[in-house]
């Protein structure tokens, strides 16, 4: 299946399109993608960058650690080569190549008293106190404290030149992180990463920095005749080695939630606390404002000048805020004009702001009731009750991000309901398609009047096509991306040259997947909403539980749809005595909305299942869990999804974004609800399985899988495991199934010589 995968790559890189790519997780599936990838690059250098996007920083990590392997084999590999024909190091390429990660300061700072801060906005806040540039330039006249990390990165990006700071390599953040801290360097490594994306071959980093516009890395990685600005946040004449290459292939890994991920980017939600925090930024600012005029007006006044020549004069701030307030707006969507002359004062533009808030505070508690309403009709009610024109609204972010630097705010955090605010107008007077502004009272469900306001991106082809426009190749990518035909109508993907799901090849059958549509007592099991308060389908479930915890050993996950369906069944098993029962065999943890204590909860878990004990653990579908963790070799024997994980149906935001694909891309209701719970459930089950030493056991337990147009989305590595007998099975059947899965699973393993072999 390697071989197959870097068919389909090169393919794709050879027509210069892009494709969709589904392979099982444990397969060498990131060291294929890397081997091909770079080797490409090698034969063509005209490809440019690779810009690898992945979610978590441990993710991240393990890739720069796969493309380590890749790299050190290939010099090593070319080294014989250049033995064997007697050439010299000058005389032909070692093959070696420059690769890095980025990540957020609260990853990378090293230095004493700012790294000890547990918040990530404290450390952000922290680090500017020390690097930002008018404290810099404060710090000879009034002895201000700087970090003396980013000094000596500095003194050391300018001592080499305009060209890469490192010899080739490939590193990590914590790479990174050690060689800053040696005494020899002492330098910062999050500003160190983020001036080697101009020039390294490969680029490890979060979705968000390609396709969130907020804190967008992607100028950095390249781009011709676009001007550079140098990490000290002034602008340079001459462009840097290396930049002008266009950046040309990028990969989403672990893409199956990527159409999520371009909505949430380009979406606001404001509640009542959040607009009266809102109005007391405006009272801070104008205090500021005064205090300004009273100790350095010349600043104020400088400030309006650079306003009246236009936009790009006025853009010439400090590079530090503009990272911590990146406009919401795509790049290629920016208007590059000069601010209105009503806001170029900033007693005009908080006063702007003001009536924007009053306004918005008066639209949330319009009427106790649901209501939604587009983005042209909402720009009219703005021009008519706050008298604020769409023109005005397009530069709200820009006139914010400058009246901050000039302000020398440095706790810019603080300022984070103006700026959602800034960012809603930002995107209100760029946006009329795709967006929809939904007022809804009750958001939780419970009867709490809560009025939430949501600007809501409805359109992820919005935030996708400029990765689209300036890639020339993007690659979709992950274990569970089924089905795949769903996401180039969602983004809006062109020439898409393959789509293609790989089977795995595994010398013993170490998948069982099963699903089991009733229970012992033949009742049918189901999470849907007519039954969710079937006391025999709790029941059922709970038996399903015990059984399976006397059967399975060591670790076990169950999967439930939403918190408060895991919540309502573990009080049901709780007073049944369902529970008791099984912390008799096995100790259990739940998932909870507290990432700290989820965390906790994780590491137990873990150490009950190294030291014997065995563990149950209960999560919920699209959670922490479900998402980012693996529940490899003896921590995940054993999957259970107790229902399908549906969204919640009467959803405003949901509904709609239903109406808009069904309108703009002719995707039903009903299949776009089927494929997101179907994504969901293949992504929760996918957790047990991480290589193909590892074994598990899969229970789909919902009548509803057994359906047709369910079973199709589950991804095809899975269906090819699961028999006719296993789609349709009963509570004691299963356990009978998995019994029998198991014991053969504890025969000694007969491994071909010719098998596991990596590519």
């Amino acid at each position: 299946e390697q071989l197959d995968y870097m068919i389909e790559l090169k393919h794709t890189l050879d027509a210069k399109g892009h494709c969709i790519l589904e392979m099982p997780t444990g397969t060498g599936k990131t060291v294929a993608l890397f081997a091909l990838i770079t080797s490409y690059q090698f034969f063509h250098p005209e490809v440019g960058k690779l810009v690898y996007c992945t979610r978590t920083v441990p993710e991240m990590s393990k890739a720069l650690e796969e493309l380590r392997n890749v790299i050190e084999y290939r010099v090593e590999v070319l080294a014989g080569r250049r033995v064997a024909q007697s050439l010299a190091e000058t005389e032909a390429v070692t093959g070696d190549i420059l690769a890095v990660g980025l990540s957020a300061r609260r990853n990378m700072c090293i230095h004493p008293e700012v790294s000890r801060e547990a918040d990530r906005e404290r450390i952000d806040e922290k680090c500017r106190e020390l690097t930002a540039s008018f404290v810099r330039s404060h710090a000879n006249v009034d002895s201000r404290k700087t970090c003396e990390y980013y000094t000596r990165y500095q003194d050391f990006a300018a001592g080499v030149g305009r060209g890469c700071a490192l010899p080739n390599g490939v590193y990590t953040v914590e790479d990174l992180a050690a060689l800053g801290a040696q005494e020899k360097n002492k330098w910062c490594p999050y500003f160190m990463s983020k001036r080697l994306l101009q020039t390294a071959s490969v680029v490890v980093l979060n979705y968000q920095y390609v396709l969130d516009p907020k804190v967008s890395q992607v100028t950095m990685l390249g781009g011709a005749d676009i001007p550079v600005r140098n990490p000290e946040g002034s602008r340079i004449d001459e462009v840097v080695p290396g930049a002008m290459k266009e950046p040309s292939i990028v990969v989403f890994d672990e893409a199956h939630n990527i159409d999520d991920v371009c909505i949430e980017a380009l979406s606001v939600r404001l509640d009542s606390t959040s607009l009266e925090r809102s109005s007391k930024n405006l009272t801070d600012l104008a205090a500021k404002v005064e205090q300004t005029k009273q100790i350095d007006a010349a600043r104020l006044q400088e400030e309006y000048q650079r306003l009246v020549q236009g936009l790009q004069d006025a853009g010439e701030i400090d590079d530090q805020v503009a990272e911590r307030i990146s406009s919401p707006v795509l790049p290629d969507d920016i208007v590059v004009e000069a601010i209105p002359g009503n806001i170029r004062r900033a007693e005009h533009f908080i006063n702007l702001m003001r009536r924007v808030v009053l306004f918005l505070k008066s639209y949330l508690k319009e009427r106790r009731e649901a209501r939604t309403e587009g983005a042209l009709s909402l720009q009219h009610r703005m021009e008519e009750e706050a008298q604020v024109d769409s023109r005005t609204l397009k530069f709200c972010y820009d006139r914010l991000r400058s009246l901050l630097n000039t302000l020398e705010v440095v706790n810019v955090d603080e300022f984070g309901p103006i700026t959602r605010v800034a960012d809603f107008c930002t995107l209100l007077g760029h946006y009329v398609k795709g967006f929809i502004a939904i007022v809804d009272p009750y958001p939780e469900a419970h009867g709490i009047y809560d009025p939430v306001f949501d600007f809501s991106c409805l359109d992820a082809a919005i935030a996708m096509r400029p990765v689209m426009k300036r890639f020339q190749s993007v690659i979709l990518t992950s274990g569970t991306i089924s089905p795949l035909e769903m996401y180039p109508k969602m983004l809006a993907m062109t020439n898409v040259v393959s789509t293609h799901s790989f089977q795995i090849q595994l010398d013993r059958r170490c998948i069982c997947p099963m699903i089991v549509s009733r229970g012992s007592d033949q009742v049918p099991v189901s999470s849907r909403f007519a039954l969710r308060d079937d006391p025999s389908v709790v029941r059922n479930y709970g038996q399903l539980l015990e059984d399976l915890v006397a059967t399975v050993p060591d670790g076990m996950v169950c999967f439930f749809p939403s918190y408060a369906y895991m919540e309502k069944v573990i009080k049901k098993w709780y007073e049944t005595g369902v529970l008791a029962r099984v912390m008799a065999k096995k100790l259990v943890f739940i998932e909870t909305k507290d990432i700290v204590a989820t965390t906790y909860a994780l590491a137990n878990f873990r150490l009950a299942c190294d030291c014997g004990r065995g563990a149950v653990f209960f999560s919920v579908a699209r959670g922490k869990v479900s998402e980012g963790i693996d529940f490899d070799r003896h921590y995940g024997r054993c999957v259970v999804l107790f229902g399908v994980p549906f969204q919640y149906t009467l959803s405003k935001v949901l509904r709609a974004r239903l109406e808009f694909l069904k309108e703009h891309h002719k995707i039903q209701e009903s299949e776009f609800l089927t494929f997101d719970a179907m994504r969901a459930a293949s992504q929760c089950v996918g957790r047990v399985i991480r290589s193909k030493r590892d074994y598990g056991i899969m229970v789909f337990a919902d009548q509803r899988y057994s359906k047709q147009d369910k079973r199709d989305k589950i991804p095809e590595w899975i269906q090819t495991f699961m028999d006719i007998a296993a789609t349709n099975m009963s509570a004691d059947g299963a356990i009978q199934g998995a019994r029998e899965f198991l014991l053969q699973m504890s025969q000694p393993q007969i491994i071909d010589s010719t098998t596991c072999k990596s590519l």
